[in-house]
């Protein structure tokens, strides 16, 4: 049987334990979506490119990390770079593998917000005799980063739950802290009942945050318009 009045005891009683987890959770979250973003801007630009070799390198890099589990990418990094000399904080070979992972889904988003530029700007861009590089950087990429932004932030909050995964690896976020916890007051249902309340109140606040932001954004655009 659950019992709630044990339930609030954990919350109330270790609140600054699971408080340490959420903030491990919110900085790899940070740092994932931040180089994550650049590494798949890096990536959908490079999948435009005339090179062959090079587009057939990213194209494999996106099928290879969404084709695989996202658990067995990081205990690739987190106990491979090691043998090949790469010595890291555990974090950062973390932080490494999150920010691999998120770089293909990041770089699926950009190339569809690059696909959703009108040709036609392209054209006129080229009829003014922009370079490739100006094309992109002032006409195309603004709009398609514009476009994603809001599943950006959903992938801000997917990484949130998805970080979970890194407790298999010893790294004190918010699940490693509640079964730390639960190995030592045996009650592993409650204690896990408050760490998902805990990802909930996370998640559910972000995606509030989010759907702020898009209005407000929606309603510039329309002043605008």
């Amino acid at each position: 049987m659950i019992s709630f009045p044990k339930i609030w005891e954990i919350l109330t009683t270790k609140f600054s334990v699971f408080m340490q987890g959420v903030g491990t959770t919110m900085e790899l979250a940070f740092f994932t979506v931040l180089l994550g973003s650049l590494l798949g801007l890096v990536v959908a630009v490079f999948r435009k490119t005339p090179f062959l070799p090079m587009r057939w390198l990213m194209n494999a890099y996106v099928a290879f990390i969404r084709g695989t589990p996202l658990l067995v990418q990081v205990l690739m990094v987190v106990y491979g770079l090691p043998q090949l000399g790469l010595r890291l904080p555990r974090m950062t070979l973390c932080i490494i593998a999150l920010v691999i992972n998120s770089g293909a889904y990041m770089a699926e988003l950009i190339r569809a917000g690059l696909q959703s530029v009108e040709k036609g700007q392209e054209e006129a861009a080229d009829s003014l005799g922009m370079s490739a590089y100006q094309k992109m950087r002032y006409i195309i990429l603004p709009q398609a980063i514009k476009v994603t932004l809001p599943a950006m932030g959903n992938e801000f909050i997917a990484i949130i739950k998805e970080s979970s995964v890194l407790y298999a690896v010893g790294v004190y976020e918010l699940t490693y802290q509640a079964n730390k916890l639960a190995s030592v007051n045996y009650r592993y249902l409650e204690t896990l009942i408050v760490a998902a309340l805990i990802y909930f109140v996370l998640t559910y606040t972000m995606s509030k945050l989010l759907a702020l932001v898009e209005r407000r954004m929606r309603r510039s655009e329309n002043s605008v318009a």
